[in-house]
């Protein structure tokens, strides 16, 4: 399900091959759509085989933001990245005697030696200061665990959960631009998306029945999407009609269950990200048949039970 239009003018030329490092890069700083489809395809393809890629691309987006606030450009400079990553690495080769705070410790002062900087003088004071002041920040790079995810998640769990709710979130949002949603989600028909996702998946797809719902919900439009950790995605996104006519925007994700998270069959999942208390949405996530299932609902505490019964949710809760 593609379509001329679905790419940006200055996505570069599939022809012109990135490596994997400069892919890594892209995605931390949200440059996904500008990549090609062949770039594209070789991100997915890495991040399916290679689960510790979403933790390198959570290391290189706090990376970012940590330089942004402690020097004056915008990105990392190369030879600070390899300092970090030094001090990252020799954290995890002691994570098993130490606890994450003494390994901050040790890394503010490994960085304060004269020695540490002594190679590298243009990295200057600013650079300095990052690490020895923002040492917890740096380790929370490394492992990708935040406030906002369930403590009883691993690591590389806690840093899915992190990315793709940022992934669906933003491309929610994205999408309630009409601009951007008939740029890609190109099939409006709900009966041949769902005939088109469930060939691609292998698996019959669940989504609402229209004539049993008509009037409550209406299929705004559906088209290929590019989840997280996934070899393929689909992206529908329908419109709940409230008792007063007001519209309600929805988004739903489905993708073959990448296993990442831990969820059990007919049960449904709250995930309350940061994403979604900054777009002011809510994100449930449940697994059927194979697949994993995003929705990401703009309704308020009135309406949120009826739209998920809309959507052929579980009805029972469980808990990350």
């Amino acid at each position: 399900m593609t379509n001329e239009h679905n790419h940006p003018e200055h996505a570069q030329d599939p022809r012109e091959p990135m490596n994997i490092a400069a892919l890594l890069r892209a995605a931390a700083d949200g440059e996904i759509d500008e990549l090609s489809d062949a770039q594209r395809a070789e991100l997915d393809g890495y991040l399916a085989d290679h689960p510790e890629g979403e933790s390198q691309i959570g290391f290189e987006r706090a990376l970012r933001m940590s330089c942004s606030r402690s020097m004056s450009a915008p990105s990392c400079p190369d030879a600070l990245r390899a300092k970090v990553v030094a001090i990252a690495v020799q954290a995890q080769e002691q994570e098993q005697d130490q606890n994450y705070a003494q390994q901050i410790e040790d890394a503010g002062r490994y960085t304060r030696s004269k020695s540490f900087w002594s190679r590298s003088p243009m990295l200057g004071a600013a650079a300095a200061l990052l690490i020895v002041t923002a040492g917890a920040l740096i380790w929370q790079s490394v492992s990708f665990t935040t406030t906002s995810t369930p403590s009883g998640l691993n690591i590389q769990q806690a840093n899915y959960y992190s990315r793709v709710s940022d992934f669906v979130v933003r491309e929610h949002t994205r999408c309630c631009d009409d601009k951007a949603a008939e740029a890609k989600l190109v099939e409006h028909d709900i009966g041949r998306a769902t005939e088109y996702f469930s060939q691609a998946f292998g698996h019959p797809i669940s989504v609402p029945d229209m004539e049993q719902v008509d009037g409550q919900i209406e299929f705004f439009g559906g088209g290929d999407c590019s989840v997280p950790s996934t070899p393929r995605s689909g992206h529908l996104r329908f419109d709940a009609i409230a008792p007063d006519g007001q519209r309600i925007s929805l988004s739903l994700f489905i993708s073959p269950d990448p296993g990442l998270l831990p969820l059990e069959e007919g049960l449904i999942y709250t995930m309350d990200s940061e994403a979604c208390t900054a777009a002011g949405t809510r994100l449930f996530a449940w697994v059927s048949d194979g697949l994993q299932y995003l929705l990401v609902s703009e309704a308020d505490d009135e309406m949120c039970a009826k739209v998920r019964g809309l959507m052929q949710a579980p009805t029972t809760f469980g808990s990350l």
